[in-house]
């Protein structure tokens, strides 16, 4: 009997983190990768963007810990994501808690009140965990791209010296050589349903199933490869599961109208 994949299940979940693990890959996480002058030469950065639902979130990370995995998830900071004691006990399990921020959607592209915005906001979460990076969150559904906010060289020092950053993970990382392997849109494809999250890589990483990506990930993956999931699709309650992908598939339909 073959494998079976029902894909964005904790059980598949644990599927690619076991033949992740198996492919000998360095999992590290973003702050460590920032932080290491020298970088592993087979490594894995695995992201968690949390747009909604934490408490699948929760799970994930419960999940990675028993795997003695250590990831990076980012919290947007709206009141529906952002709660406190699951932020906290994500922490406590050894995972990076990053800011998820969306400050140019936020204030309809206005570049000053934005920087306030994120400050607010950076604050807000640092009042829980302390933080070290940051990644946008692509609001598909809006005409702003929130990584601009830091396209001009002046914003993008204050990462640095103002409040104290290691980087954003879509600007200050070289994806040239590295497998981008992201679930937007409910998919494993960067050209489907898939507005900005996005990277320029030279390596081919879209998968028609999460059957063509687990065997990806078992048969010799790329040495260099990050992984990004939304929590919010993954569960193994089947309830949940359907209404989880009529939303994702209402959103995909609205991405063609914008």
């Amino acid at each position: 009997m073959g494998v079976r994949v029902k894909d964005f299940t904790l059980v598949t979940d644990k599927q690619y983190l076991e033949s992740i693990k198996f492919s000998n890959l360095t999992i590290i996480r973003f702050d460590e990768y920032f932080l290491t002058d020298i970088k592993p030469s087979a490594f894995c950065l695995i992201r968690h963007d949390v747009d909604r639902k934490p408490k699948n979130a929760l799970r994930m990370a419960q999940l990675e810990a028993t795997m003695d995995v250590k990831t990076t998830y980012y919290f947007r900071t709206k009141s529906n994501v952002f709660k406190s004691e699951i932020i906290k006990e994500i922490a406590s399990l050894g995972h990076e808690v990053g800011y998820h921020y969306e400050s140019l959607s936020d204030t309809d592209g206005n570049m000053k009140q934005a920087l306030h915005d994120f400050e607010n906001n950076l604050n807000k979460l640092r009042k829980v965990v302390s933080v070290k990076t940051i990644s946008m969150h692509g609001r598909p559904l809006k005409s702003y791209d929130n990584r601009d906010l830091w396209r001009n060289e002046e914003n993008h020092q204050l990462l640095i010296t103002k409040y104290n950053l290691l980087g954003e993970v879509y600007l200050d990382i070289d994806y040239s050589d590295v497998a981008y392997i992201n679930d937007t849109g409910r998919n494993w494809s960067s050209t489907k349903s898939n507005r900005r999250d996005k990277v320029n890589s030279a390596i081919k990483a879209d998968f028609d199933n999460g059957l063509d990506l687990l065997a990806y990930l078992k048969n010799s993956p790329h040495p260099k490869m990050i992984f990004q999931i939304h929590p919010e699709r993954w569960t193994d309650n089947q309830i949940a599961y359907f209404l989880q992908w009529c939303q994702d598939g209402i959103i995909n339909l609205a991405k063609k109208f914008v």
